[in-house]
């Protein structure tokens, strides 16, 4: 870990955090009690480093914390922490890991104090916070608006499959979360997510252009611009710009598919020679990514996943548009078509955020 300037003793009182854990429900937040000096300073000697100032001033009211029945746990230094803050640390990193949440991602603070969600089984790093007190108070926005007053999930809070979170529910999650760290860029790229889900796509891209704002070294929120924008129907030559910039920012085989993205744009707006460019790159970075789209096209078909199964075709057909098809390059959808778009391309990390994939089929109070 990259060693911190020494930094001077601050206390906080962490108001938003002790009146959310007064007034929820039993268990809901469980706070452990304050981190012993000792702890402290053994963790620092054994980091190397001083404690960032506001995690420290933390543990000294809280030696770390269980929210919402480990949907995330922030760490401690103590033998009452809920996680241990040194095996968090275990291997050599640039920032201090202070928290892990339910579905493995960990959650970091880097040299200007942000809060970084890094995601498991992969080395992407998305901007969820601007601070730690303003990230941890924004997580408890967002999560206690999924439970009702008895401590179990509020009615309606998922579709009727009960597999995901209702979109209405997210942004209304995401929009209180913004309310009180509007630097988190994760909560602008959800919302836009719940927005595009809703049909609202003009607010939508107002959200992935918000967060691509806030962290433009996150390729995601440029692709779902893309996306967003490919599927109304409208802005086709920056939704292409968008897939381009995303696929510079990712590597491999899943940025030569935002070029082949890029490249469906470009056809869809009348651009050949644009097309052609980002037909030449995508297939440069990924000689084998025709075969890859072929065989995901049939798969697909085999499966009855229909949307896949033109996804990919409309992609192949993009990058070899004299190939056989069985129908044409799709148009694009009009504003408002309640059908989403597809999901990103595959890529190493989880497809789906903890909070989208958490299902009252496990119930509470575990998920």
């Amino acid at each position: 870990m990259k060693a911190r300037a020494p930094a001077r003793p601050l206390e906080m009182f962490f108001e938003r955090f002790r009146e959310a854990t007064a007034r929820l429900p039993d268990g809901l937040i469980r706070p452990a009690p304050p981190a012993p000096p000792a702890a402290l300073e053994s963790a620092e000697a054994r980091l190397g480093a001083p404690l960032p100032a506001e995690y420290a001033s933390f543990l000294r009211s809280f030696d770390g914390a269980d929210l919402f029945h480990e949907a995330v746990v922030v760490a401690g230094v103590g033998e009452a922490a809920p996680r241990a803050l040194l095996a968090l640390n275990d291997g050599a990193g640039l920032e201090l890991v202070f928290a892990e949440a339910v579905a493995g991602d960990r959650f970091a603070l880097d040299g200007r104090g942000r809060v970084l969600r890094l995601r498991a089984g992969s080395d992407e790093r998305i901007v969820a916070g601007s601070s730690f007190e303003r990230w941890l108070d924004a997580t408890v926005a967002r999560e206690r608006i999924l439970y009702g007053p008895d401590g179990e999930f509020a009615p309606d809070v998922f579709d009727d499959d009960g597999e995901e979170i209702a979109a209405a529910v997210v942004l209304r999650q995401t929009e209180r979360a913004l309310k009180v760290d509007p630097g988190s860029a994760e909560a602008q790229h959800d919302r836009g997510v719940a927005l595009r889900r809703l049909g609202r796509a003009e607010r939508a891209l107002e959200a992935f252009a918000a967060a691509s704002a806030l962290d433009p070294d996150d390729p995601w929120p440029w692709f779902d611009f893309g996306r967003t924008a490919l599927a109304a129907g409208r802005d086709l030559s920056r939704a292409r710009e968008a897939f381009e910039r995303a696929a510079a920012l990712e590597a491999g085989p899943s940025g030569a598919r935002l070029l082949a993205w890029a490249a469906r744009a470009a056809l869809l707006a009348g651009h050949e020679a644009d097309a052609a460019r980002a037909r030449s790159a995508a297939l440069a970075r990924d000689p084998a990514l025709l075969e890859a789209l072929a065989r995901a096209e049939a798969h697909a078909a085999l499966e009855g996943d229909e949307d896949a199964r033109a996804e990919n075709e409309s992609l192949r057909l993009a990058l070899a548009p004299a190939s056989s098809a069985r129908r044409s390059l799709p148009i694009a959808k009009a504003e408002g078509s309640p059908t989403p778009p597809r999901a990103r391309p595959p890529r190493p990390a989880p497809a789906g955020r903890p909070r989208a994939g958490a299902s009252r089929k496990a119930g509470p109070p575990r998920r």
